[in-house]
């Protein structure tokens, strides 16, 4: 991986001239229909000498269009790659009109959309296995799929999964509490409590990203183009995110056979540490197949956003468990 892995010096020139021509080559998009006629945005890689298919899920206020490295290291390792825009993300459909704001009326919802994805990869390549790789919300979502369908996946990666986020200067009790509350005075498709519209003054330090020049390009994207401008959780999203906690610590468990492979950053600001160690704990202690959490020092919550000697290590992990 070491020639493969993209250099900070010229970035966005290599990024341009070199990784978007290789996929764009390689892309085919397909709208899969959902309920009430909705489209979900899917985006479709054809590697070269394929050895299986990976189905990506990626986190929350992201996109397909984030993933862009992560994907051609993917493809230049002869994975196919499915990756979709969740509900009320990029191209996909939205519950509401506001584009910074990110709404969905129940989890489940995007737990059923990541499966049609799936659906779609294996339907279109049975020959092969189907391996996930899920970052934040899309690995909470990601391990919910998992329980639900059991042999689906041979095997999981999951980047700073959300087992549960961190209601920054809220008690986790207290949030989902007011979460609720507010779902039932019919306000679950309103902002969270504390939150707003996109206004565009993220900066690169209090951002999830430990490296400036991975960062700066796909903000510069986010910044000139509506549909990435997601910021915000609806209430309803917060409720939701109290439902799939619980259902991860309580059942999905339990109904985990796909071996996985857990990667936790150091200073992750987003996500609660301690509910990923729980999770891959549980896991093993079931003994339907094995979970393994690998801490990455120096890197915040986008560990696939890190500094290229980070990602060297990140991925020769990722490959090794593949393989």
């Amino acid at each position: 991986m070491y020639d493969q892995i993209l250099k900070e010096e010229n970035y966005r020139q290599t990024m341009d001239g070199t990784v978007v021509p290789y996929l764009e080559a390689r892309k085919r998009v397909v709208y899969l229909t959902r309920d009430g006629g909705r489209k979900l945005y899917c985006a479709c890689y054809t590697a070269d000498e394929p050895v299986g298919v990976m189905v990506m899920s990626h986190g929350f206020t992201e996109s397909e269009e984030k993933y862009k490295e992560t994907i051609y290291y993917f493809l230049r390792n002869h994975y196919h790659v499915y990756m979709h825009d969740y509900c009320g993300h990029g191209h996909s459909y939205r519950l509401v009109d506001d584009y910074s704001l990110v709404h969905v009326d129940s989890y489940s919802r995007y737990i059923r959309d990541l499966l049609a994805v799936a659906h779609l990869a294996q339907t279109e390549h049975p020959e092969f296995k189907l391996y996930l790789y899920a970052h934040s919300m899309g690995g909470g979502v990601g391990a919910a799929a998992l329980a639900a369908k059991p042999e689906l996946f041979t095997k999981a990666i999951l980047s700073s999964p959300m087992i549960r986020p961190i209601t920054a200067g809220v008690p986790w009790t207290a949030a989902k509490s007011l979460a609720w509350l507010l779902c039932r005075l019919g306000r679950g498709a309103s902002y969270a409590p504390g939150c707003g519209p996109f206004d565009g003054k993220e900066t690169f330090e209090k951002s999830p990203s430990m490296n400036r020049e991975r960062y700066d390009y796909y903000q510069r994207k986010r910044e000139s183009e509506k549909i990435y401008q997601m910021t915000s959780p609806s209430c309803g999203w917060l409720y939701g995110a109290a439902q799939l906690n619980r259902y991860l610590r309580e059942e999905a468990v339990k109904k985990i056979r796909t071996p996985v492979l857990l990667f936790q950053s150091e200073n992750d600001t987003f996500v609660v540490g301690s509910e990923q160690e729980y999770f891959v704990n549980r896991i093993n202690r079931e003994g339907h197949t094995t979970a393994r959490l690998v801490k990455v020092p120096d890197t915040k919550h986008e560990i696939f956003n890190s500094s290229t000697k980070v990602l060297e290590g990140y991925w020769r992990e990722i490959l090794k468990f593949l393989a």
